[in-house]
């Protein structure tokens, strides 16, 4: 801290025995001792809130690089169960498109080139006539059922 020597320290007894007095001395002394206690103490206090603070500024900072790694590993994690979920539903469509084409021929040609006619009416009564009852999409949907099963 401080440098000072033993001649230093016997020149500013000297100089306080002249200034205070034999009589006042030891209790200046003693006042001198306390007040540089409460200083050192003082500081010892704020040394010690400061190294709490960093501290404790450590600890937040780890705490939000580990939160952002769990939001990062859960935004993968639900990404794959994404991914995985299409992936069952685009292995299953394939199926059903089979089980439908099974049961339902269909032809490559758009319905306007099946009608020879160009009469509106022609081509709404083919169409109709492609368009399931109720009945049969029930027993199409419970043979695919069946064969799933």
């Amino acid at each position: 801290m401080l440098d000072i020597g033993f001649a230093e320290l016997l020149v500013i007894s000297a100089v306080a025995l002249f200034v205070v007095g034999p009589e006042r001395l030891p209790s200046a002394i003693r006042s001198i001792s306390l007040w540089l206690g409460r200083v050192r103490r003082g500081f010892e206090e704020i040394k010690s809130d400061v190294s709490r603070e960093l501290h404790n500024e450590e600890v937040m900072r780890a705490l939000k690089e580990s939160r952002d790694e769990v939001q990062d590993l859960t935004d993968v994690s639900s990404a794959l169960s994404l991914t995985e979920k299409t992936e069952k539903n685009d292995a299953s469509r394939p199926g059903d498109a089979a089980d439908s084409n099974t049961t339902e021929p269909e032809s490559n040609t758009p319905l306007s080139s099946q009608t020879d006619a160009d009469d509106p009416t022609e081509e709404i009564a083919t169409v109709e006539s492609t368009v399931k009852s109720p009945a049969e999409v029930e027993s199409a949907l419970e043979k695919g059922l069946e064969k799933g099963a």
